[in-house]
């Protein structure tokens, strides 16, 4: 190993990778993190700083609020010397993580850093959480983690990456596609994107962010209209529509009455797709006609990173038609 290597810091987040026992739970940090930098010590030199998140728990309960936690904690890193960091998170939630810190490291981290999440879909430790599981795929999503970022070449820009299966995927693109087995994980490999425009974030914003989902299903016009009708009273901030195809939805004009009061009250609304890849587009007549209703084309963006954008809005001090515009101007 080439001494001359950047140290790498370890930020342990929770999940399946650090659970044990029947039903699985994760083993509190003071106890996990010693024996993970036991177990890797001899063959991972530059892994020198070991560190937890301030909540171990399900990824599966993860809120807004632990996202600018982790944004501190990765700036206290970088203060310290670490411009690469290694982050383990639980599965469920990985990819709305990873899409959330290449949205917002850029502007809020001052200094460039190189950031891989992984994880594992099977634990390290067996049962009683004292030898390694053969089953196990932690050791080896680690292990492409950290050559990733031992190889990593540029140190000019932030870049955030997830590993997972012996693949790397810019962090922006990943979706968990099986919940119980590997590949766990797909992604796209794409070209690094410039780094946003540096606005100011209001981090505290996170605590009250308010974003809604809407699946579409093959319904009448009139109930899918009352369906969106019944989400935005509660006055989100946003709502992605999962559409159909290439984000398709039909015509009708109660959910076009929807659609215009949804602009009214300055609720972003984003078109998205239920299909994994392909992204959506408005070639087909089924879906060019939203355009006319405020309606925001996700492109290839998928749900965690449509989310992470939006997250990213509305943590600036825009107006509702500067925020439309903003994320016009990302997806072209």
């Amino acid at each position: 190993m080439n001494t001359l290597l950047s140290p790498i810091a370890l930020l342990y987040m929770g999940g399946t990778f650090g659970c044990i026992g029947q039903p699985l739970a994760p083993l509190p940090a003071e106890i996990f993190l010693p024996r993970l930098q036991q177990l890797l010590q001899e063959d991972y030199p530059v892994l020198q700083y070991f560190v937890a998140s301030q909540q171990i728990r399900d990824s599966s309960q993860l809120q807004p609020q632990d996202w600018q936690d982790l944004l501190q904690q990765i700036q206290q890193l970088v203060q310290q010397g670490f411009g690469k960091i290694l982050i383990v998170h639980g599965t469920d939630t990985l990819a709305y993580t990873a899409a959330f810190l290449a949205e917002f490291i850029p502007a809020v981290v001052a200094q460039p850093v190189q950031l891989v999440l992984t994880g594992s879909q099977f634990p390290l430790l067996e049962s009683h959480g004292e030898a390694i599981n053969p089953r196990s795929d932690a050791l080896n999503n680690l292990a492409t983690a950290y050559q990733q970022l031992c190889h990593s070449s540029s140190l000019a820009d932030s870049n955030c990456w997830v590993a997972f299966d012996g693949h790397i995927w810019p962090a922006h693109t990943v979706q968990k596609i099986h919940t119980s087995s590997t590949p766990a994980f797909a992604g796209m490999s794409v070209p690094s994107r410039p780094a946003p425009e540096q606005r100011p974030l209001a981090l505290e914003a996170l605590s009250s962010l308010n974003i809604a989902v809407y699946y579409a299903l093959p319904l009448s016009p009139e109930i899918l209209a009352r369906q969106l009708q019944d989400l935005l009273s509660s006055k989100p901030q946003a709502l992605i529509i999962l559409a159909f195809g290439a984000g398709n939805l039909p015509q009708h004009a109660a959910i076009e009455a929807v659609l215009q009061q949804a602009q009214l009250d300055r609720i972003l609304v984003v078109l998205s797709t239920q299909v994994a890849f392909g992204g959506v587009n408005f070639s087909y007549a089924a879906g060019h006609w939203l355009a006319q209703f405020g309606v925001l084309s996700a492109g290839n963006l998928s749900l965690a990173a449509s989310y992470a954008r939006l997250a990213w809005l509305l943590c600036q001090p825009l107006s509702f038609e500067q925020r439309q515009q903003q994320w016009q101007q990302r997806l072209s």
